[in-house]
């Protein structure tokens, strides 16, 4: 049989539905190897390198089905740029999505690309430096990543393929950062957008993308180029002592709606998305620079449908980078109040195709709560009650007025920075009353401007939540401040060597919370499986969700005296 022309894949930690377990997508940004242990330790004994054991990481991040190699479900952005393809005049046999473990049955002498749909390649995205203390350890998202890498190569050389291989998706920033994996990995060119933390919308010129690939047209092209086209960077690192070069394609031209393909093979996760762009134009944020355009309701019933009808998947993940902000014209909403007619409108569709669940991914506390009609209506549409909460990713970003305002005023909006406190109250209270938990993300050391009093602001409003709410349902994660967005020129926060005690208490704090309350109060009504897996790993996480909280007592006992002091006041004041 003919290898295709085009080979499309990525790593297992995208390629896995995590058994059904709410929030576990995360689970890749854990920690897999630790290459510093003390051979001598009681852990090296038990685990060698291993952190999180990958008995445990293998069986929570289970493979998802194949036929015959080609991968049942896909990344959305990965099925995106498939159907792109398809549309572009690529026939169905030169174009296949691979599944990781099978990827060596597809790549051949008539094989001309392989592109890797990548997220976190090298372990540098916000949640995995946190888990990782910056990158001192290896995540499973580089680790899978590598192992990918290591497979398609040793593919190429048994089967004597030539084909280019490119990376691709909004992670791919991180091979600025360590250029020398663009040669191990042997990587013909990296895909980019204007500024490093956006993924270039190909999909809308998929075919063109890759016939300019096939043909050569990125080896030399001209710099000079109009816009709305592809440019190639040749850029040069110096690493060591010796000059590394990678090709870097540049693209910009967003697509008009009409221009970006619709899915026409099943997405992970039930995924679908109804928006691109957002509006609130908070600078520690990449998705904010890219233009607003929404999905009408009938263009996201027929990727829904596609993902039920091929896919058997009752459930559809809503993707935006801001729900609230759907059908808002910026022009004459000045103070970002959302267009509730549009919500329902949309919504109202999503739930007449049949699905049993939905729930967007990402949203605003200030957008749930600006018009008070809008969750309880939209509530209803979706029926969410007690045995079907509505989970919702928000950014919380940090309890310092001071910097919220100076990074994030129109995250607000149309509240103001000093009503922010009361912005997160009131949002978590709304939100609680029609069983929607948001999954709080925070900044720790925000473009390396947040003082001890910005951390203990954040710790003190994470306890009056709990103290005034006492029944109050959400989860907290500290992210590590990464240099995206308009923040793009500043450092890396240095989580391995620069926490200062109350960041280590902000860490300590809201897991803590997670363990008293997420874990231990509403965790077995998150998530689609079953209730006997429910039950499972709820036994799971209740045996092990302290760990991490006796690991940070032991990191302030080594580190020094006052560390120990703030795990002593939290526990005395903020528990």
């Amino acid at each position: 049989m003919p290898h295709p022309k085009i080979v499309l894949t990525a790593d297992r930690t995208l390629m896995s539905n995590y058994r059904g377990i709410s929030l576990a997508t995360f689970f890749g940004c854990a920690p897999a190897l630790d290459p510093h242990r003390d051979p001598k330790s009681f852990w090296y004994k038990i685990l060698k390198n291993q952190v999180t054991p990958k008995i445990l990481f293998d069986f929570i991040c289970n493979p998802i089905p194949h036929n015959n190699g080609v991968a049942a479900y896909a990344p959305y952005g990965l099925r995106k740029v498939e159907a792109g393809l398809l549309r572009d005049g690529f026939k169905r046999e030169d174009v296949v999505v691979a599944h990781p473990d099978h990827i060596e049955k597809f790549i051949g002498p008539e094989t001309q690309v392989v592109g890797t749909y990548e997220m976190d390649p090298l372990g540098m995205g916000p949640v995995t430096m946190t888990f990782t203390y910056g990158r001192k350890q290896m995540s499973y998202d580089e680790y899978y990543n590598a192992d990918l890498h290591r497979r398609i190569l040793a593919a190429k050389k048994k089967n004597g393929s030539n084909a280019k291989v490119i990376a691709g998706a909004s992670g791919t920033w991180q091979y600025n950062y360590d250029p020398e994996k663009i040669e191990e990995y042997g990587l013909y060119a990296v895909l980019e957008g204007e500024l490093g933390g956006i993924a270039p919308e190909i999909d809308g010129h998929a075919g063109r993308f890759f016939n300019y690939l096939i043909d050569g047209e990125f080896e030399n092209m001209n710099p000079f180029r109009k816009r709305s086209d592809f440019k190639v960077d040749i850029k040069e690192f110096q690493r060591n002592g010796r000059c590394v070069h990678g090709r870097f394609v540049n693209f910009w031209d967003r697509p008009e709606i009409d221009e970006i393909p619709d899915i026409v093979e099943p997405s992970m996760h039930g995924m679908i998305e109804v928006m691109r762009g957002c509006g609130r134009g908070c600078k520690f944020c990449d998705v904010t620079l890219r233009a607003l355009r929404y999905y009408p309701p009938e263009k996201v019933k027929k990727e829904i449908e596609v993902n039920i009808k091929k896919g058997g998947l009752k459930n559809a993940w809503i993707h935006s980078d801001d729900i609230f902000v759907y059908g808002m014209d910026p022009r004459t909403s000045k103070q970002m109040e959302p267009n509730r007619e549009a919500l329902e409108e949309l919504f109202t569709a999503i739930m007449s195709t049949g699905i049993q669940h939905t729930n967007p991914t990402h949203g605003t506390l200030a957008g749930a709560i600006a018009d008070e009609k809008l969750i309880p209506n939209i509530s209803k549409i979706i029926k969410s009650g007690p045995s079907n909460l509505i989970g919702i990713q928000c950014g919380f970003e940090t309890g310092s007025l001071r910097l919220i305002g100076k990074y994030a005023d129109r995250k607000l909006a149309p509240f103001m920075p000093e009503e922010w406190h009361w912005v997160v109250k009131e949002g978590v209270k709304t939100l609680n009353e029609h069983y929607w938990v948001p999954a709080f993300t925070l900044i720790m050391g925000l473009d390396n401007d947040e003082t001890p009093e910005d951390s203990w602001e954040t710790i003190q409003l994470i306890s009056e939540l709990e103290r005034e709410q006492p029944d109050c349902m959400f989860t907290t994660t500290p992210l590590t401040f990464v240099p995206i967005g308009l923040l793009e020129k500043s450092e890396f926060f240095n989580i391995g060597n620069e926490m200062d005690p109350a960041q280590l208490g902000v860490m300590y704090k809201t897991w803590q919370h997670n363990f008293k309350y997420g874990i231990q109060k509403f965790m077995t009504k998150t998530g689609s499986h079953g209730s006997a897996q429910k039950q499972f790993f709820n036994m799971i996480a209740r045996s092990l969700g302290g760990v991490p909280l006796g690991a940070m007592e032991r990191f302030a006992r080594r580190k020094s005296r006052e560390h120990e002091r703030v795990i002593e006041t939290i526990k005395a004041k903020y528990w």
